[in-house]
Order: structure tokens, then C-alpha cells, then sequence
């Protein structure tokens, strides 16, 4: 092994070269280092802002989706005199015939489901409150219509498939008939069985919630409900069957949450959007780290070319003296690709310790920032979308990405050494010797 003595010796007689040399080559090492993790990071973080977008999107659909696929369908109010209240003018809701009209709107296209409502308002001794018929024998309301029944039940429990005979009442209405779960309360010329009290919601109607054959059979107007509540399948779908509707069945009243929907399809779009401009960040992320590594490795390699082909014509003189001293061509070869590889190194292990402190820094140089899309939330009166932003990457060095960098650097000392030092061990030594 004298010709690694020899490469040591060499590089530390010329130190000032080589440690000019081999600062060169640790910031360009730094950079090298510094681009695969800097892709990694972006590609993270790219994946999380899609990951984030795309659970926006399933939310909004899950539950302010229902809400805005939701039409309430029911005849015109009208008014009376009544007698019994001197004379006073009443404001009345006609009643819905359910076979009427729920058999012919659930065949229209893009309706899913159509829940027959009974509503009508009670009053005891002089607490009114609303009595809200739901079809409990319909699996459906269950999934489906999910948003008609009781949304807050702080006590007991809520309205179940088939059930009879039971209410859930609001709080308001629980505390006037001082009522329990478990307890009884009656109203509409009946008794109910309490399973739940609802705690406060959005709306906080004072109501009661019972099945849709109860109130039918206590008021005697079996098959007549006050509205029918149509869910569409997509709330892209909504303003399509609303037209039908109205062509359709022209003497009802049809009403739909249109700022909801359209709410839900800017929310859409804007997803969409951002999941493009994601996407696109990180195409151009990967294709100019790519490209900047690429460069980098030509410009490392090429630096060792040329600094290892002047060191070879500089000692040409020396080369001779150790082919004429019976050194071979394999031994002048080994010594200078063991120089050029050493000096690659040193200067990698310095460049793994710049990069590591500098990594997130020069990957905010070199590479643009990945889009962070701001995730948007839905409420009942508008929408409130997060910006696209750029952000800047925190990277960080693994055990993986330094061997890949010493690797690089070692396989850079071989291939930019190596045609020199070829070169050199092809030299004859009498041409050496005369070589001024």
C-alpha cells in the first residue's frame, strides 16, 4: 500500500491547494447533500396539505352537505277567521297528501330519499311549543335524513327505528312539564314516554319529537303531513330537482338553502383548485431538484477532473522518477485515485456537517416552497376558505441521507480521478524525465 503513503504525503505537502480544494468541494457537497432530503421534506408536506384538503372535503360532505341537499316542500300557508279567537286572523298550513306526493317525487332523478313531516304546533296552558312527526319505521331517516332528528340529546337517548309511543323533548320543553327521562308527558290527547332530552342547538326550536303513526293517530289525519323533506344526492344536483319541482308540482312551496349550496360548491371548486396548485408545486419542486442535482454532480465531478488532470501534469517529472524507480502503471493509478478520493471525502464530511446545520437554508434557496393549502370551514351563513400559501420546509438530515451523501462523494473521488490518473500511469518515464 506505498502508493496511499504516497497520496498523503502529497496532499499534505501541497495543503494550501488541497484545502483550497477541498472547501470548494464542501459547499458544493452541501448543496448535493442538501437537495434529496429538501425533495423529500416538500414532497411531505405536499402530501399533507392534499391529505388535509381532501378530509375538508369529505367533512363538508359528511355533515354541511346534508344540510345543503336537504328541499322542504309543502303547500302555501293560507289564512282564516277564527271564531273561536274573535274573529282573528289565523295563518294555516294545508296538509300534504304523503302518497301523493312522496311516491312521484322519489322517482325524479337525482332524489335519494323523501321524508314525510308532520308538524304542528301545541299549546299548554299556555306554553306553545312544536310537535315534530318524524317516520321512524323509515332505516333511512336514520342515515340518510340523520339531520331531521334531535342533533343534541344531552340525556337518554335519541329516537330509535320503530319506536312508538316515546318522545325526545327539547330542554325548554323538559324543564315546563318537569319531565325526566323515563318520565310521562302528555299532549295531543295522548301520553308519550320520555327516552331523551336535546340540549342546546343552533336553531334552540322549542319542540317535541315523536313518530310521524303517532301523531297520525292522535290527530286523525292519517297519510296527511305539512311538508316533505326531499334529499338530493349531490348537492351539485339540488337546483336541478328544485326546477323539477316547481314545473312538477307547481302548486307547492319549495325552498332550499341556495346560499348553503352554493357555499358547498365555492368550498368545492376552491379544493379543487388548491389540490391542483399542490400538485403542480410539488411537479416543480422534484423537476428542479432533479436539474439541480444533476448540475451539481457535473460541476463536482468536473472539479475533480481538473484539479486531479493539473495535479498529473504538474508532477509529471515525479511520475517519471517513480516509473523509472519500478513503480507500476496499477501503483500511479491507485495513488492518484486515492488522492482525488480522499480529498472528496474530507471535503464531503465537512460539507454533511454545513449541510446539516444549513439543510432547511439552502433548500429554501435552491428549491421554490411547496403551496400550503389553508383548509376552509362551512357554516350556516357563509364560508370561510383558508389561502394558499407558500411555506417554507423544515428539512432535516437522517442516517439514510448521509450514507447516500458519503456514497455520492466517494463514487465523485472515482469518477473524477480517474481518467488522470490513468493518464498518469500511461506515462513512459523517459518522457517524464525530459518534461519541464
Amino acid at each position: 500500500m506505498s502508493f496511499v503513503r504516497r497520496a498523503f504525503r502529497s496532499v499534505f505537502r501541497r495543503w494550501a491547494r488541497s484545502i483550497l480544494v477541498i472547501i470548494v468541494l464542501c459547499f458544493i457537497f452541501a448543496l448535493l447533500i442538501s437537495i434529496p432530503p429538501s425533495i423529500v421534506a416538500s414532497r411531505k408536506t405536499t402530501q399533507q396539505t392534499i391529505d388535509l384538503l381532501t378530509a375538508n372535503a369529505k367533512e363538508i360532505n359528511a355533515t354541511v352537505g346534508l344540510v345543503a341537499t336537504q328541499i322542504n316542500c309543502k303547500l302555501p300557508e293560507t289564512t282564516i277567521f277564527s271564531s273561536e279567537n274573535d274573529n282573528k286572523t289565523m295563518v294555516v298550513q294545508p296538509l300534504m297528501n304523503v302518497t301523493q306526493y312522496t311516491n312521484n317525487i322519489t322517482s325524479m332523478p337525482h332524489v335519494k330519499s323523501v321524508f314525510p313531516v308532520y308538524e304542528v304546533e301545541v299549546n299548554v296552558s299556555g306554553f306553545v311549543f312544536e310537535v315534530c312527526g318524524l317516520p321512524l319505521d323509515d332505516a333511512s331517516l336514520f342515515t340518510v335524513g340523520s339531520l331531521l332528528l334531535p342533533s343534541n340529546v344531552v340525556e337518554g337517548r335519541n329516537l330509535e327505528l320503530g319506536d312508538m309511543g316515546v318522545v325526545v323533548l327539547q330542554r325548554q320543553v323538559a324543564d315546563f312539564f318537569e319531565a325526566e327521562v323515563g318520565g310521562v308527558v302528555g299532549f295531543l290527547g295522548g301520553e308519550f314516554r320520555v327516552v331523551g332530552v336535546e340540549g342546546f342547538t343552533a336553531f334552540n326550536r322549542t319542540v317535541v319529537y315523536v313518530g310521524l303513526g303517532d301523531v297520525w293517530l292522535l290527530s286523525g289525519n292519517v297519510g296527511n303531513v305539512t311538508s316533505v323533506r326531499v334529499v338530493v344526492d349531490d348537492v351539485a344536483n339540488v337546483e336541478e330537482v328544485v326546477s323539477e319541482l316547481s314545473v312538477g308540482f307547481s302548486e307547492l312551496s319549495v325552498s332550499f338553502s341556495a346560499g348553503l349550496v352554493y357555499s358547498v360548491l365555492d368550498v368545492r371548486s376552491s379544493t379543487e383548485t388548491q389540490l391542483e396548485l399542490a400538485q403542480v408545486s410539488l411537479s416543480e419542486i422534484e423537476g428542479m431538484g432533479f436539474v439541480e442535482l444533476g448540475v451539481v454532480l457535473v460541476v463536482a465531478c468536473f472539479l475533480v477532473l481538473f484539479v486531479m488532470l493539473y495535479t498529473v501534469r504538474e508532477r509529471t517529472c515525479e511520475i517519471g522518477v517513480l516509473r523509472a524507480l519500478g513503480a507500476s502503471g496499477w501503483s500511479v493509478l491507485g495513488q492518484f485515485v486515492f488522492e482525488g478520493v480522499f480529498l472528496c471525502f474530507v471535503a464531503g464530511v465537512f460539507g454533511l456537517a454545513v449541510g446539516g446545520v444549513g439543510v432547511s437554508f439552502f433548500a429554501g434557496l435552491l428549491l421554490p416552497s411547496p403551496v400550503v393549502g389553508g383548509v376552509g370551514f362551512l357554516s350556516l351563513d357563509g364560508v370561510v376558505m383558508g389561502e394558499v400559501s407558500s411555506q417554507v420546509v423544515s428539512v432535516g438530515l437522517t442516517l439514510d441521507f448521509v450514507l447516500f451523501g458519503l456514497g455520492i462523494v466517494v463514487l465523485l473521488g472515482v469518477v473524477g480521478s480517474l481518467y488522470p490518473a490513468w493518464r498518469a500511469s500511461r506515462i513512459k518515464p523517459v518522457e517524464a524525465m525530459r518534461y519541464d
